[in-house]
């Protein structure tokens, strides 16, 4: 998953950079990286699926970490977020390091209760 991620990656740069457009191209590439969170994420489903109960989402840790960790992904695409914070300021792995941390914290919020 990790050579096929690169690969589109540097595929994405190669065409921003030939065609001086960063948008969509910059975009994409980090995106990738939220479907590998949820790859890593699929052990604690495993996890879950194991137990008996009903299957419960929790919105509060979408709603209050995994949304923030995707606004600080693209929050440079965003002209209403200037200025930044200087805390808000990272490089570009920093923001791939966000995208792949709300794709593990979406799959850790899919649980199941106990109905006893």
């Amino acid at each position: 998953m990790l050579i096929v991620i690169g690969n589109l990656q540097q595929s994405f740069d190669n065409i921003g950079r030939e065609t001086f457009r960063l948008y969509p191209w910059s975009i994409l590439a980090v995106i990738l990286y939220f479907p590998l969170g949820v790859y890593l994420g699929i052990p604690g489903i495993m996890k879950e699926y194991q137990k008996d109960g009903k299957w419960k989402f929790s919105w509060y840790k979408n709603i209050f970490i995994t949304l923030p960790l995707i606004y600080f992904s693209f929050f440079w695409f965003i002209p209403t977020s200037y200025p930044i914070p200087d805390l808000m300021v990272g490089s570009y792995s920093t923001f791939k390091l966000a995208m792949l941390a709300s794709g593990i914290v979406f799959m850790y919020s899919i649980t199941k209760e106990n109905s006893g």
